[in-house]
């Protein structure tokens, strides 16, 4: 009896025995957990811009699509990238990812800009600038620096006005808010173009310092400009598709393989959603202004072609300063209004 107690004793020793051991062989065969990949985003804007709406959404994808490996912190409202040099900071590394607003060192990108008038909506724009970016890579080329995560282009202008515009010889003596080559397309059609801060148009506005702003229909509602501009003329003066959300070179490359793809992979939905956020801060704007009582005036087919061809004159000499330089700048521009009319007229 007593042998046979002993034997239990041994052979249940000997299974305990055998679960540690096994035991232990599973917890060392068992994957070791990998820390997240952590990352920096960085942009000028705030939180609740119509940007960074579809930079939380694209946030919340790479999440979602990394299984949780990667984790994306936001900065929003220049706290981690400046609103002058933020493509720089993004190529030291300041930041991993960031919100592109270059006002210098991108002549091509910056100088032709404006080409793509007459365009009312970003998908046919989009159409049109897939088949520029392969005519031209010099475009690209501009951002070699940097790895391009997303490209759109930027408002589609309106002109917001305290008095009604209905044909070319109203902008004779028209003090208009505008930016860059605008200022000269101004001036040319006979007003007065120059630049002012978004955040000073109000009062400006108000106060009659200026008669006018070019700027999106989302200003009527986000500047609140419906409470002292109750005229918009429909200009549809889109501009180039250009690359909005970049990556530094070392961030990317330092990603493992799948997660490279996971982020290639996610740049059309990036874009696609920056746009959508667009057209309905446009619409919400257009809204409230009808709302407000703001007239929105279409130009005749006849006056709007006046407009057209001063804006023809414009780009051209700005195209030929390219040109001057060694940039493309007409051969751009023309096959960018051969497009216009092309996708237009279908």
């Amino acid at each position: 009896m007593k042998g046979q107690k002993s034997l239990v004793f041994v052979f249940v020793g000997l299974l305990l025995v055998a679960s540690l051991f096994l035991s232990a062989r599973a917890e060392a065969a068992a994957p070791t957990p990998t820390a997240p990949i952590k990352l920096k985003y960085g942009t000028t804007e705030g939180p609740d811009h119509t940007f960074s709406l579809a930079d939380k959404l694209w946030i919340d994808k790479i999440h979602k699509d990394t299984g949780g490996r990667v984790q994306i912190t936001p900065f929003w409202g220049a706290t981690l990238v400046s609103r002058t040099e933020n493509v720089a900071e993004l190529i030291k590394g300041v930041v991993d990812m960031a919100y592109l607003s270059p006002m210098t060192g991108f002549p091509i990108m910056l100088d032709t800009l404006a080409y793509p008038y007459g365009i009312p909506d970003w998908q046919t724009d989009a159409r049109i600038y897939e088949e520029v970016f392969k005519k031209f890579p010099q475009i690209d080329a501009e951002w070699a620096a940097l790895k391009m995560m997303q490209k759109s282009p930027a408002a589609n202008y309106q002109l917001i006005s305290r008095k009604p515009v209905r044909k070319i010889e109203d902008f004779k003596g028209l003090r208009v808010k505008a930016t860059g080559v605008y200022t000269e397309v101004i001036k040319a059609l006979g007003g007065e173009g120059f630049y002012l801060p978004m955040s000073e148009t109000y009062i400006a506005l108000q106060k009659g310092t200026v008669d006018a702003a070019l700027a999106p229909t989302n200003t009527l509602k986000a500047m609140k400009f419906y409470e002292v501009a109750k005229y918009v003329t429909v200009l549809d003066w889109q501009s180039a598709v250009r690359a909005e959300r970049g990556m530094n070179w070392n961030s990317y490359n330092d990603l493992p393989k799948d997660i490279q793809k996971i982020f290639d992979d996610s740049i059309t939905f990036w874009s696609v959603e920056t746009n959508k956020s667009k057209d309905k801060d446009d619409e919400e704007g257009i809204q409230l202004g009808k709302g407000a009582g703001v007239e929105f005036i279409k130009l005749s087919p006849e006056e709007l072609t006046k407009v057209y061809k001063v804006m023809d004159t414009v780009m051209l000499a700005s195209a030929a300063k390219l040109d001057a330089k060694g940039m493309p700048g007409t051969a751009i521009y023309k096959e960018v209004r051969r497009l216009v009319e092309q996708y237009i007229k279908k």
